[in-house]
């Protein structure tokens, strides 16, 4: 069975070779996948150290967006499979393998949404990074609710047929929403914590301000405000400083080796995240 991976990639060539190293290392056949890589800054050129396997192809995409790069990537694709991650994943060895067996075993599945494990700079972490493991990509949780994050999602072709492409104009979200739309369609998805992937803990403050900023734009685009939602949304804008219960004692329980004073900072640091995130949500 042939199955595409396609990997969109903004000025990462780094950690796209690692990317790739790890591709590279598949128990699955090299002869029975390909990679098709999508450069979505089109200006910026491929380095000449930068290697490309013999499965592999490189395409650009200048519309901005990993979801416009995704779709011009499944125009050209293969597979009757096709397997979703990004540039700065490290993919199991059986990522592919055990990802072509979930399909073979569970028949029913369309969908699935493989376990994404976080990994640090060095053996001991900084707070954010600790931030990050706990509450960065809950697979789980987001399978539960039919969808799957695209840092590690495979799929039918197919299914693209039935339920339509990514939507292109979204620059975060594209995922969410193309999984709602695939379980309205009854596609059906499972979780498959042995099809793993690694990603990286963001490293500072800022880059998960960024993200909130992003996934909040995203979440924007789902709704149909109006003017007369307004008043709501100020009612919102309040309810905002709320904690979140659930997710202190969450921090609590995940964080068990880690001091006290390191948890205090944890709740204050998710607090602020989620304020600035529904923050950017309602404004936009």
């Amino acid at each position: 069975m042939i199955v595409s991976i396609i990997i969109p990639t903004y000025k990462d060539w780094d950690r796209l070779q690692l990317c790739l190293q790890a591709l590279q290392m598949q128990t699955y056949s090299q002869d029975l996948f390909e990679i098709i890589i999508v450069n979505n800054a089109p200006q910026d050129i491929r380095p000449k150290h930068f290697k490309i396997p013999g499965n592999c192809i490189l395409i650009s995409e200048a519309k901005p967006g990993s979801y416009a790069a995704r779709n011009s990537a499944l125009a050209i694709c293969r597979g009757s499979i096709v397997g979703f991650t990004d540039s700065d994943c490290i993919p199991d060895k059986n990522w592919i393998k055990n990802a072509v067996g979930f399909f073979r075993d569970h028949p029913e599945i369309e969908r699935i949404g493989g376990a994404i494990q976080i990994f640090f700079k060095s053996h001991k972490p900084s707070k954010v990074e600790l931030y990050d493991e706990i509450f960065a990509f809950p697979q789980k949780a987001y399978v539960e609710s039919g969808n799957a994050v695209t840092a590690n999602m495979f799929t039918y072709r197919e299914s693209f047929d039935k339920i339509g492409l990514f939507d292109s104009s979204l620059l975060s979200g594209g995922d969410y929403q193309w999984g709602k739309r695939a379980f309205l369609a009854g596609c059906k998805i499972g979780y498959a914590p042995n099809v793993l992937v690694k990603h990286p803990a963001r490293p500072s403050v800022k880059d998960l301000v960024e993200k909130a900023k992003r996934v909040g734009k995203g979440q924007a685009k789902f709704k149909k405000n109006n003017r007369a939602k307004e008043k709501t949304d100020l009612i919102k804008i309040l309810a905002l400083l709320k904690p979140r219960i659930w997710e202190i004692k969450m921090i609590f329980k995940k964080g068990k080796k880690i001091g006290f004073l390191n948890k205090l900072y944890l709740v204050f640091l998710r607090h602020y995240i989620v304020i600035v995130g529904d923050l950017t949500r309602i404004r936009n």
